[in-house]
C-alpha cells in the first residue's frame, strides 16, 4: 500500500511538470527585477495613473514594489496640482507612469513633463491580463496600482510622447504630422466603405444593365459608366433607388479623393519641413515617410538592434540544446509595430524590382538554398531598418526640432510651495 502510494505522488508530480512545461502561462511571474529605480542617485517612490475622461486614479509605489498609497483626483489644472502635491508628501519620485500617455492621459502627461519629471508612456495591453485572470477583479485603484508596478519593474518604457533625451512634451512637427494622418486614416475608412457599398449595389442591378458598364473589377469605371447605361431606361422601383444611391456615392467619393489629394499636399510640405530624406530612398513615397515618421517619433529612443526589435525585422530567438558547435536558430517576430513592419515589406518588394544592392542582397541569401524566399525578403528587411534609421539619425542631426513643451525644472518657490502644501495634507 505504501509502494502503490508512493508511486501515486511521484506520477502526480511527473504530471504537474508536465502540465507546467506545455502550459508557461500557468507559472505565476513577478514584476521583474528593476535595478535601475535602486541606485542611491536614483531612488525614489513610482507613482501609476490611470487616467479617464474626468478623473484620474494614481497609486505611489515604494521602490521594492510595496504598495503606498492610492487616491483619486479630476484631470484639471487643479486636480493635477493636487496630485503632485499629494504624490510628493510620500518622498521623492523617481518617476510616472500613465496609461494611455497620448490618449486619455496627454493632459496629465503634458503638466508633469513641464514640471521636469520623467513620464512613461504605460501601454494598456501590458497591464492586468494575467492579474485579472487570478481573479484580482477590475477596478481604477487595482489598474493604478498594476500601471505603477509596471512602470517601476521596466524601466525602459518608452517616454510619453516618443521623446528621448532631455526633450519632453509633444513635439510640434510631430503633432501635425499625426493629425493630419488620422485625417488621412479616417478618410480612407470612409471611402473604402463607400466603395464596398457600391460594388455590393451594382452586383444587385439588373443583367441589362451591368452588360452596359465595362468589364473591370475597379468600382469606379463602373460608376462613371452607370448615368449613361440608366439614362434612357424605364426602371423599377428598387432599380431606381440603386442608381441614385450609387450617383450620390460616385460624388461623394470623388469628393473624398480631392481631399486626399489636399492633405497630401499638406503631408508632403511638414515632411519637406522636417528635413527628413527619407522620400530619397527606393520604396518610400510621401505617405510612408510621413508615417514613418508618425509611428517612430525621435529616432533617438532606438539603437539599430532596437529599432529592428521595435519594427519586427528583427527574428526571435528560437533554440535549445545550445553548445560549442550549435547552430543558433531564429524564427519570424509576429509583434512589433506592423505599420512599419508593412513599410519596410514594401519597401523590400520595391526595391526587388530596381535596386541592384537590395537584388544583390537577396541572392546571397538564395545562393546554395540556404534561405527560402520569405527569408530572403526577411533579411532583406532587416537591412532596410537599419538603412532607414541610420538615415533618420542624419536627418535629426542635420535639422533638430525644437519642441512644442520642453521640460522645464522646477524653481525653488514652487517646490517649496508643493512642500508646504505636503505639510499641510499631512497635518490635516
Amino acid at each position: 500500500m505504501f509502494h502503490v502510494t508512493a508511486r501515486r505522488k511521484r506520477e502526480g508530480k511527473v504530471m504537474m511538470s508536465r502540465q507546467v512545461r506545455r502550459n508557461p502561462r500557468s507559472v505565476r511571474r513577478g514584476p521583474g527585477p528593476s535595478s535601475t529605480l535602486l541606485t542611491p542617485d536614483r531612488a525614489g517612490n513610482v507613482v501609476g495613473v490611470d487616467p479617464h475622461k474626468r478623473k484620474l486614479s494614481a497609486t505611489v509605489a515604494d521602490p521594492r514594489g510595496g504598495i503606498v498609497a492610492s487616491e483619486h483626483f479630476r484631470v484639471s489644472g487643479e486636480g493635477h496640482r493636487a496630485l503632485e502635491a499629494w504624490a510628493r508628501q510620500f518622498g521623492p519620485i523617481v518617476r510616472w507612469g500613465i496609461e494611455g500617455a497620448s490618449a486619455w492621459g496627454r493632459h496629465t502627461a503634458i503638466f508633469l513633463a513641464l514640471r521636469g519629471y520623467d513620464v512613461r508612456d504605460v501601454c494598456p495591453n501590458r497591464t492586468g491580463r494575467q492579474d485579472r485572470a487570478r481573479q484580482r477583479g477590475k477596478s481604477d485603484v487595482l489598474d493604478a496600482e498594476r500601471i505603477a508596478r509596471e512602470t517601476l519593474a521596466h524601466p525602459l518604457l518608452p517616454r510619453a510622447f516618443k521623446r528621448a533625451g532631455d526633450d519632453a512634451g509633444p513635439d510640434e512637427q510631430a503633432e501635425l504630422l499625426a493629425v493630419w494622418w488620422q485625417a488621412r486614416c479616417s478618410l480612407v475608412k470612409r471611402r473604402q466603405q463607400l466603395l464596398s457599398e457600391s460594388e455590393a449595389l451594382l452586383r444587385d442591378l439588373p443583367l441589362e444593365v451591368i452588360e452596359q458598364l465595362p468589364e473591370a473589377k475597379a468600382v469606379r469605371p463602373r460608376l462613371g459608366a452607370l448615368e449613361g447605361a440608366t439614362r434612357q431606361r424605364a426602371l423599377d422601383p428598387p432599380t431606381a433607388l440603386r442608381v441614385r444611391l450609387l450617383d450620390e456615392y460616385r460624388d461623394h467619393i470623388a469628393k473624398l479623393d480631392s481631399q486626399e489629394k489636399t492633405i497630401t499636399r499638406e503631408l508632403r510640405a511638414l515632411v519637406q519641413a522636417s528635413g527628413s530624406t527619407l522620400d530619397q530612398l527606393c520604396g518610400l513615397s510621401t505617405i510612408s515617410v510621413a508615417e514613418l515618421l508618425v509611428e517612430v517619433g525621435d529616432p533617438r529612443r532606438f539603437t539599430e538592434g532596437g529599432f529592428a526589435r521595435f519594427n519586427a525585422s528583427a527574428p526571435l530567438v528560437a533554440s535549445t540544446g545550445e553548445g560549442p558547435g550549435e547552430p543558433m536558430r531564429h524564427r519570424y517576430n509576429p509583434g512589433g509595430n506592423r505599420r512599419v513592419n508593412a513599410i519596410l515589406h514594401r519597401m523590400a518588394v520595391t526595391q526587388l524590382r530596381c535596386d541592384p544592392r537590395a537584388k544583390r542582397i537577396y541572392a546571397t541569401a538564395r545562393a546554395d538554398g540556404q534561405h527560402t524566399k520569405k527569408e530572403a525578403r526577411r533579411i532583406l528587411k532587416r537591412h532596410l531598418s537599419d538603412v532607414v534609421h541610420r538615415r533618420m539619425m542624419r536627418d535629426l542631426a542635420s535639422h533638430p526640432r525644437p519642441g512644442l513643451l520642453a521640460a522645464q525644472p522646477r524653481a525653488d518657490g514652487a517646490r517649496s510651495r508643493v512642500a508646504r502644501q505636503g505639510r499641510a495634507r499631512r497635518a490635516a
